[in-house]
């Protein structure tokens, strides 16, 4: 008896630092679904950063917001022809951010200006956006004008 008590008291002191190994993983695990989700599926960058005469983003200003370099054929209206910059989305609370990714609406229910999409996206992958462009360096802060 004395033993499992022992053995107990043990596992029970160990479960904190076990709890505290998932937290590192799970963020990591995040901040790469967010990045794949940017930069590989929405593909953020062909809009919200500037390109080389190439057509290749500008590294250092990568996510810092550009001018379009596209635009409707017809009158849209609304049509932004910036996009602002959105590496760690300043001027943006975490509530704003995650309502627009997954309900297409601001908290206050407006919808992003025309080109942007209006995404749906699940909360878990809304999360993982939001925590990887948080951990981007934020550039000069604009006027919110939608992500």
């Amino acid at each position: 008896m004395k033993m499992f008590c022992v053995v107990a008291t043990c596992l029970i002191a160990l479960l904190p630092s076990a709890r505290a190994q998932e937290k590192p993983a799970r963020s990591s695990l995040q901040l790469a679904r967010g990045r794949y989700l940017v930069e590989n599926v929405a593909i953020c960058g062909d809009c919200h950063s500037p390109h080389t005469e190439k057509g290749e983003v500008i590294a250092a200003e990568k996510l810092q917001g550009s001018t379009l370099a596209f635009s409707p054929m017809v009158p849209v209206p609304g049509w932004a022809a910036k996009a602002p910059g959105i590496a760690g989305l300043p001027g943006w609370s975490e509530a704003e951010v995650l309502s627009l990714l997954s309900t297409g609406l601001t908290t206050k229910g407006i919808r992003a200006r025309p080109p942007m999409p209006e995404y749906r996206l699940t909360r878990q992958d809304a999360a993982a956006v939001l925590t990887y462009l948080r951990s981007l360096p934020a550039g000069a802060v604009e006027k919110k004008a939608g992500p």
